[in-house]
């Protein structure tokens, strides 16, 4: 009876083990800004490092660096009165001096989600590489619709498949929450 019972407890001590390391993923950052109606999820090796939102509440900046100081992510969201076009959002965004995105390095992906859509492409020089996906939402009758910018910043030297999978997998992540 007693060898039945540390079979049990070595069973449950191993079960609970497991969970552990396989629940990992608990440690994640979850971002949901009710507000500017989005959520995010980023590992738990990244950092919030700045939030703004303007005087007008009108728009917010998120600002996150990976630990290991190699990435950062710009998160930008504007609440809009009307259903902004997704290309003349882009536009703004790419020559906003402010900014400094580089040059765009081939075409746009794009991606439908029902009530909101994406665009993203890939912009790079010399010293910088970078990924920028935007959203907006595209409900005529809501009061209040929105444009997001979640950007990812690094070198060049830094792009490898497991951080092009982070990146990815922090964007599948990005939902607008508008209904």
């Amino acid at each position: 009876m007693l060898k039945f019972f540390k079979s049990i407890s070595t069973l449950i001590f191993c079960a609970l083990c497991l969970t552990l390391f396989s629940n990992s993923h608990y440690d994640d950052r979850i971002i949901n800004d009710y507000s500017y109606k989005f959520t995010i999820t980023l590992p738990a090796d990244w950092d919030k490092k700045d939030m703004t939102e303007t005087k007008d509440k009108d728009g917010i900046s998120y600002s996150f660096e990976r630990k290991d100081k190699k990435f950062t992510c710009m998160l930008l969201a504007f609440k809009l009165t009307t259903v902004k076009n997704l290309d003349d959002f882009i536009y703004n965004m790419e020559k906003d001096i402010s900014l400094n995105i580089p040059q765009k390095s081939g075409g746009y992906t794009d991606k439908d989600f029902g009530n909101y859509d994406m665009k993203s492409a890939v912009y790079k020089d010399t010293n910088f590489y970078e990924v920028v996906y935007f959203y907006r939402t595209k409900l005529p009758d809501a009061p209040n619709n929105y444009v997001y910018m979640v950007r990812f910043i690094t070198t060049p030297i830094e792009v490898n498949n497991d951080n092009e999978t982070q990146i990815k997998n922090i964007v599948d992540s990005f939902k607008s929450t508008i209904e």
